[in-house]
């Protein structure tokens, strides 16, 4: 899955998030987070050579109204997602570390019964309760190669760097979640305004968890949910055009 080109890749991208993560505030940390990010985007659009990402399934049919999916194992937003997990999240590893997102399952449950029905609304999806061989294996992949990578980025990157350069403002930290939030909805243009607008509602969710628990953990889980429920019980991907 990866060639010698892509392993270089990683390291690049490696040493330049380790040497982000320890230098101070000044030029040089900015350029280190300038080009840090400009790889992330270029790995997120699958533009760096000597990856392959394999279709899992080909033009699977998950709703009747739907058109049918195509899910790819995307090793290289993957593995750029779990760099970003391993320096700047910190995960919890203790019942005490965990404690905070159990606290506060009422996000984690409370963001998919906003933002789904809120897709009925628009015309996005509708109501389709289905449960077939495929669903262990789209909760581990969408788990692993989604919710933790974009939470890792939008999240535990993006949402606490802000915060942190926001550190003075008592508005600073929900400044960083609408921020985060707006930046996550643009990333799923190529869905259209309609998605555009429903990943910014549920992107606010994630960060509310992120924010109110400080676990990267709990926006995980919140992602997952929302991702898992919309497979589930609602149309998938999308009703399709008329």
């Amino acid at each position: 899955m990866l060639s010698l080109q892509a392993i270089a890749a990683l390291i690049v991208l490696g040493a330049l998030a380790y040497a982000a993560k320890r230098s101070k505030t000044g030029p040089l940390h900015v350029l280190l987070m300038v080009a840090m990010g400009c790889m992330l985007l270029a790995m997120s659009m699958h533009r760096f050579p000597g990856f392959v990402n394999p279709p899992l399934v080909s033009d699977l049919l998950i709703s009747a109204a739907a058109d049918p999916v195509t899910q790819r194992l995307n090793f290289d937003t993957a593995a750029a997602g779990l760099i970003l997990f391993a320096l700047f999240c910190v995960p919890a590893r203790t019942g005490a570390q965990w404690r905070p997102v159990r606290r506060n399952y009422w996000i984690i449950l409370g963001t998919p019964l906003i933002v789904l029905p809120v897709g009925v609304m628009v015309g996005y999806v509708d109501v389709d309760f289905k449960l077939f061989a495929y669903t262990p294996v789209f909760f581990a992949i969408n788990l692993l190669f989604t919710c933790v990578t974009e939470e890792a980025f939008f999240r535990g990157f993006i949402q606490e760097q802000l915060t942190r350069a926001m550190s003075r403002w008592k508005a600073g930290p929900t400044i960083a979640l609408c921020v985060a939030a707006l930046l996550f909805g643009l990333a799923h243009a190529r869905g259209g305004p309609l998605l555009i607008g429903l990943a910014t509602l549920a992107g606010l969710g994630y960060g509310y968890a992120y924010l109110r628990s400080k676990r990267i953990e709990t926006a995980i889980l919140t992602h997952l949910a929302l991702n898992g429920i919309h497979f589930i019980a609602f149309t998938y991907p999308r009703l399709s055009p008329a």
